[in-house]
């Protein structure tokens, strides 16, 4: 690495965190700031990112500019080949910029850079396996088709919930009620107007108001939670059967207690905590990359 200093970012659709390390792995401060979803919006992303590396090195009392950094980012998104690439032709300050998927940084730091299969399951929702020196994915396929089980779809499923509601199509429930309080709204037409701007972040606010009502005995809430858990069982097991290995597992991402509980017990019994978090993961894969390039340059 030529730059003395490196930052590993993990970008999600809710916000992106910032790790900084020297080039012997010191950590020397962490930050947050915006989302970074690149796929969503590249130039919101950037601005992300770069915001919260301002903000990590301002921590210290080192004369460090972005200039002197390689930034190493997982984000939401590159796993779609034409965003990343769209977001590489954006100019950026640093001395290097790396990009992988949020979800290669997170099962990276999740195992210490060896073999497992991570499952994220935060505002968006998406599984790997790392394994022979390469990742299978699964999932990840954004909010408009996919993202089951995640915090976005968990709170869009209940704004239908309520609505149906609304037209006693289904019954009336503590979370049709909770989601109606607080939206402000008393007509199933006031309730359209007042979600139709949201984004996959305004809808995973909503999460934690399902979560509620499951833990209150909601028996709505909790057919929505199950239908979550029971996509994240098959995701799963699809992505173990795809190595032909006993590998470790990790769940991770802010509703990943909530579906825990729901796992099935042959599955728990494969899982470990992670080791690091998807910042270090960045730095993993950055590394990784430039030991291949080395490699085939001798």
């Amino acid at each position: 690495m030529r730059q003395q200093f490196v930052i590993g970012i993990d970008g999600g659709g809710t916000r992106c965190r910032a790790l900084l390390q020297d080039i012997n792995g010191n950590e020397l401060g962490r930050a947050e700031a915006g989302p970074a979803n690149i796929m969503s919006d590249a130039q919101q992303a950037m601005s992300s990112i770069v915001t919260a590396c301002k903000s990590v090195i301002a921590q210290t009392s080192l004369p460090i500019s972005l200039d002197d950094v390689s930034v190493c980012a997982g984000v939401a998104g590159a796993n779609v080949p034409d965003a990343k690439s769209h977001f590489l032709t954006l100019e950026h300050p640093f001395a290097e910029l790396t990009v992988t998927s949020d979800a290669h940084a997170a099962c990276l730091g999740a195992h210490g850079g060896s073999e497992g299969v991570l499952i994220i399951c935060g505002t968006g929702s998406s599984g790997t396996a790392y394994f022979d020196g390469a990742f299978t994915d699964k999932g990840g396929y954004g909010f408009n088709i996919g993202d089951q089980a995640s915090a976005a779809w968990l709170g869009q499923k209940s704004v239908q919930h309520a609505l149906l509601a609304f037209d006693d199509v289904q019954k009336r429930s503590e979370l049709s009620s909770h989601v109606i309080d607080y939206l402000e709204v008393t007509t199933p037409l006031q309730l359209v107007q007042a979600v139709s701007t949201y984004t996959p972040d305004a809808f995973g606010k909503l999460a934690p108001i399902a979560v509620e009502a499951l833990d209150n005995g909601c028996d709505i809430s909790h057919g929505l939670i199950a239908e979550g858990a029971a996509y994240l069982n098959s995701l799963t097991k699809s992505l173990l059967a795809s190595t032909n290995k006993t590998l470790p597992l990790c769940i991770v991402g802010g509703m990943a207690p909530v579906y825990l509980p729901f796992i099935e017990q042959n599955l728990k019994e494969q899982l470990v905590s992670p080791k690091f978090d998807a910042q270090h993961g960045a730095i993993f894969f950055s590394n990784d990359e430039r030991q291949l390039l080395c490699s085939a340059s001798q």
